[in-house]
């Protein structure tokens, strides 16, 4: 017993594509998630930056603020007056107090270089200070300030040694701003290196999954879809084969398995077929042997039927032969009489014997004619032409007749291929048989139609008709309505029509006329 395809199913393509799927984020993530902490590492390097660079302002602020005391201090030592050493004094306390936040400031940072700016900014404190110092002894000196130089040397030397120390934490801020830049620069080194190594993964596992892809789904599709083709071509033999025990190989084994029923079917099919066949050929054969004996039988009952006609149609002038033969030699043995009278007498039954006799050669005749019609002689006719021909013929019968005789053919002019005598011969005597059927007089017409590749020639009249009884009959041999007639003219004309591959169809109702309509093909199959 056949396994299901699923019970050998050790993996799936669903688990493995999950997998890649779930590695793939998980690396997106873990990527991400370090580019976000570098770039976070970066942002923050970049706001001490920005705070250092403050820093960097306030000091230039400061020394700005300490060369503008200079300037108010050589200003009050030009022109001493109250209002310049109160505008010199107030910006040098302004500057020691910006010192002490800044001090304090400073003092809460986590900076190797604190503690020497700490120092630097003490030390610039004390030359602040000194020029405060300065600033009040130049007050107390009064208008005498400009006859001390000692005093502004110092002055000028404390603001150099201010310039020296401004500079100098500012170089410390500037070491420690280049440190944070060339973090940053790392973090984001990082970054690029993460970055490309990451698309250069991507890249690989891209180009893996894609032959991944083509290997082991796009390539089994296509091969599947092949044997799919050749099954559908009617090569039942394909057979898929796969080692896969993923779903592709489950649908590999479900192909399989559909071939192989298709094929079993095929089998039990084409074994039924054959066994159909056989006894569709004994039957065939059996059909044929009773066709064969109900051909025999028909002809035999034909035969039969020929032969009582004959018989009938015979026997009655055989009889009168018979009886007058009898008569003649009764007279000739009485004599009675004259010679005369004796010779009247039989001259009269010899002319009887004679009619008998033609009567009898005729009949002879008639069944000859129906039982040797000989094949038809091909060729092209033109079939207008024909129906005139006839029509010619039967003209002075109809004007006797009292019939008007009536021609409708076909502006086409169709040609056949036919016995041009043989249905000439049909169209007389259904054209006879017409003017039979209206002995009071009436219309006689023959019409022609080009069917394409067929004709059609209609002959009706406006006579007797024929019972609906009898039209199943008419063309078959010594069936006659007429007292004289033989049955013989129907059934040769529906004899040469059907040796011309065609068929001939009668219509009528009683009193109101007959109509025959014999169709033919243009073309005759050799």
């Amino acid at each position: 017993m056949r396994a299901s395809p699923s019970a050998g199913m050790k993996r799936s393509l669903d688990t493995y594509i999950f997998a890649i799927f779930a590695l793939t984020l998980c690396a997106v993530l873990a990527v991400g998630g370090a580019s976000l902490i570098m770039v976070n590492r970066m942002m923050e390097k970049t706001y001490a930056i920005e705070a250092e660079s403050r820093n960097v302002d306030f000091i230039n602020l400061l020394h700005n603020k300490t060369y503008n005391l200079m300037l108010a201090i050589q200003h009050f030592v030009a022109r001493p007056d109250e209002s310049r050493f109160q505008s010199a004094l107030a910006l040098s306390q302004e500057i020691d107090g910006d010192l002490v936040k800044y001090l304090h400031h400073e003092a809460a940072s986590a900076y190797p270089e604190s503690a020497r700016e700490i120092a630097l900014l003490h030390r610039f404190r004390d030359s602040v200070r000194k020029q405060r110092e300065t600033i009040a002894a130049f007050k107390a000196l009064g208008a005498n300030v400009g006859h001390f130089s000692q005093p502004i040397a110092e002055l000028e030397k404390n603001a150099e040694s201010i310039q020296m120390l401004a500079r100098e934490i500012n170089r410390l801020h500037f070491e420690i701003i280049s440190r944070k830049v060339a973090i940053a620069r790392d973090s984001m080194s990082f970054v690029a290196i993460l970055y490309s190594l990451f698309s250069g993964l991507g890249l690989a596992l891209v180009y893996a999954g894609y032959r991944l892809h083509s290997r082991h789904i796009v390539e089994p599709i296509k091969h599947l879809a092949r044997s799919s083709g050749k099954v559908a071509a009617g090569d039942l033999s394909v057979r898929a084969q796969s080692d896969s025990q993923t779903e592709i190989g489950v649908l590999y084994r479900a192909f399989n398995d559909m071939v192989e029923t298709l094929q079993s079917h095929e089998e039990k099919l084409l074994s039924f077929n054959r066994e159909l066949e056989q006894r569709v050929l004994e039957r065939t054969l059996e059909l044929e042997s009773a066709q064969a004996s109900l051909l025999r039988m028909e002809k035999a009952a034909m035969l039969g039927q020929i032969a009582t006609s004959v018989n009938h149609e015979i026997r009655t002038p055989l009889n009168a032969l018979y009886l007058n033969l009898q008569l003649i030699g009764k007279r000739l043995e009485q004599g009675d009489g004259d010679g005369k009278s004796l010779r009247e007498g039989i001259g009269a039954r010899l002319a009887v014997i004679d009619r008998e006799v033609a009567r009898i050669s005729d009949i002879l005749e008639e069944f000859v004619l129906f039982a040797r019609i000989a094949p038809p002689r091909f060729g092209d006719c033109a079939l207008n032409d024909i129906v005139s021909h006839v029509a010619e013929l039967l003209a002075p019968r109809a004007e006797q007749a009292g019939v008007d005789l009536r021609l409708d053919l076909a502006a086409s002019a169709p040609h056949l291929d036919a016995d041009e005598n043989k249905l000439t011969q049909v169209l007389v005597n259904l054209g006879v048989n017409a003017l039979h059927a209206m002995p009071e007089g009436g219309t006689l017409r023959i019409a022609t139609a080009d069917l394409g590749d067929a004709v059609s020639v209609t002959v009706s009249d406006t006579g007797v008709g024929i019972a609906a009884a009898d039209i199943p009959s008419i063309f078959l041999p010594f069936f006659s309505k007429k007292e004289s007639g033989l049955g013989f003219g129907l059934a040769i004309v529906q004899r040469i029509i059907e040796d011309h591959a065609g068929h001939i169809t009668c219509r009528s109702q009683p009193g109101a006329g007959a109509t025959f309509i014999a169709q033919l093909p243009k073309s005759h199959a050799v």
